[in-house]
């Protein structure tokens, strides 16, 4: 049987031995920056169990009259365009455009609304026992009065959302919320920063902030979205040029967390907005008043949905162990074609030399 060490020590050729050892550092340096940094394998890996997500909106300081609010309380031209689109234009408080959605990590946010009011006498919901108290609120049916026309919300771009998230690990050993992270919210692209944020920085825009500051413009221009570009959702009005603003849009942001590399128990997260093309969203809002009528409320609006993912990792020294005796492992199988290879040329030098002695004799 061939022994490999043998020929590994007596084997004169330089220029082998210098490619075995070259072979053996580009593997360590492999395995060193590659598999143990790179892929941090020396960190114990959890999926995040999921906290709580709140959504909160405050208005701009001084509102503007934007291009698509109409002057006439009921425009009677159609656009050329949906760029060109105009309604009339109300200005909402934060708490009337951001309407309460039941589960955590959901957010609406009205752009778009009519208002209805049904008289008194018209249902009560306490005694609908039969079909002809049924409470159906049918506006070609039912008797109605509408008391706003449909109007866009002014100056909905230039409102701040803040987001507020909390994260931790499924043993219960880490529990984060966004204020003690470093975030970025990215564009669509996945590559792009439209807005970062650090403890210094919330502290500097807001010192009573308890999340992540930004503009629905900014969440928008992330997103690829654009509310005066033409709805693509199967119910918008096509011949009217209805927009996405009209209509409403969908937006999933993937919430993704990981650990800060080379620092312990330091972690950071990212945002990645994306419109779901041919999505629209509304919202009808039914509210009973002390005199028995009813004012129903048609919102169409901004649904912002975040999904929380990533890792959640800390350092943990039998992972590393472990990961470092699969990688050297694989450094010693590694080894292998190039000490194939000296063997190989080691038995044509030997083969070679007995045939010149042979030829001599």
């Amino acid at each position: 049987m061939l022994n490999l060490e043998y020929f590994k020590l007596y084997l004169i050729d330089r220029k082998l031995g210098i490619l075995y050892r070259i072979f053996q550092v580009f593997i360590i340096t492999y395995i060193v920056v590659f598999k143990i940094i790179k892929d941090r394998l020396y960190l114990k890996t959890d999926p995040p169990l999921h906290g709580a997500i709140r959504f909160s909106i405050q208005e701009p300081k001084v509102l503007t009259n934007p291009s698509y609010c109409s002057e006439n309380s009921t425009p009677s031209t159609v656009p050329s365009s949906c760029e060109e689109e105009k309604l009339p234009c109300v200005y909402w408080g934060s708490n009337e455009i951001q309407y309460t959605t039941e589960g955590t990590g959901l957010a609406f946010f009205t752009t778009r609304a009519s208002v209805t009011q049904y008289p008194p006498g018209t249902c009560n919901f306490l005694t609908a026992s039969s079909p002809e108290d049924a409470c159906i609120f049918n506006p070609k049916t039912t008797p109605s009065e509408l008391i706003m026309n449909k109007s866009f919300i002014a100056d909905i771009e230039n409102y701040t959302v803040m987001i507020e998230h909390s994260v931790g690990s499924s043993d219960g050993s880490i529990l984060l919320t966004n204020i003690n992270m470093e975030g970025q919210f990215l564009s669509a692209d996945g590559k792009t920063v439209v807005k970062s944020w650090t403890s210094a920085s919330r502290y500097e825009t807001n010192p009573n902030a308890d999340g992540d500051i930004i503009t629905i413009k900014e969440i928008l221009d992330a997103a690829g979205a654009d509310l005066n570009a033409c709805s693509f959702a199967p119910g918008a009005d096509k011949d009217a040029h209805e927009s996405n603003r009209s209509s409403g849009i969908v937006i999933v942001i993937v919430l993704e967390y990981e650990n800060v590399p080379f620092k312990d128990n330091v972690y950071s997260y990212k945002y990645y907005p994306q419109i779901i093309v041919g999505a629209e969203y509304k919202a009808t809002e039914s509210i009973y008043n002390a005199d028995g009528s009813f004012t129903i409320k048609d919102r169409h609006g901004i649904r912002l949905v975040i999904e929380q993912y990533g890792k959640i990792s800390s350092f943990h020294f039998l992972t590393l162990l472990v990961n470092l005796t699969a990688a050297l492992a694989l450094f010693k199988f590694a080894t292998y074609p190039i000490e194939l290879l000296m063997l190989w040329i080691s038995f044509k030098k030997n083969s070679i030399t007995n045939d010149d002695i042979n030829d001599m004799e």
